[in-house]
């Protein structure tokens, strides 16, 4: 299947009231700079819906890429994947949010994917990977502008208590282990670019 404009297709994903992670994934080859750390050399491999024993990865990308001292090696980035129409909070009290059972189900199976594969020799081998170190949490692609938060807040309270909990998670959770978050809309701006 041809993409013609992967931009105006994607936002037309994004603002449908049907859930669509698969079709949106297609998009995310055209963002893959987007879901590696290092700046890449190359892109080696995308594989999607990866089978291990512990379920199915939705999307899975390498390329070989510097470290900081200049040395060249492959890494490969875990990604799990939630449609735009999937809420990351909902209300947990009038200043609090909580995450979604969509978000903490995104949550649990990227750290188990990713448990699971930087032990697998099968797994290095497959993408070509020296070491487990080198296996890496992407992150978590779910929702859009209009699913930050489902609930009964003001739009402008509603968007300040997503930044909190959003930050409260990178900062104590996900920023040692280089966890990123993504919205949908974030995809759909680098295509626009």
């Amino acid at each position: 299947m041809t993409i013609a404009d992967p931009y105006k297709e994607l936002k037309s994903l994004i603002n449908s009231t049907s859930k669509n992670e698969l079709e949106c994934k297609r998009y995310l080859d055209f963002a893959k700079e987007l879901l590696v750390k290092n700046t890449p050399i190359e892109f080696l491999d995308v594989e999607s819906e990866y089978i291990g024993h512990t379920g199915i990865s939705d999307y899975i990308i390498s390329c070989r890429s510097k470290d900081d001292a200049g040395i060249e090696e492959n890494y490969v980035y875990i990604w799990e994947l939630k449609a735009p129409q999937c809420f990351l909070f909902e209300k947990d009290s009038n200043n609090r949010v909580i995450p979604t059972k969509d978000f903490i189900s995104a949550e649990n199976q990227l750290l188990h994917y990713y448990n699971e594969n930087r032990e697998s020799q099968d797994f290095k081998t497959n993408f070509n990977i020296s070491k487990s170190d080198n296996v890496k949490l992407g992150g978590i692609i779910i929702g859009s502008n209009q699913t930050k938060v489902k609930g009964g807040f003001l739009d402008g309270h509603k968007n300040k208590l997503f930044i909190k909990a959003l930050n409260i998670r990178k900062e104590i959770l996900y920023g040692h282990n280089g966890i990123r978050v993504f919205i949908w809309d974030t995809i759909l701006e680098h295509l626009k670019k």
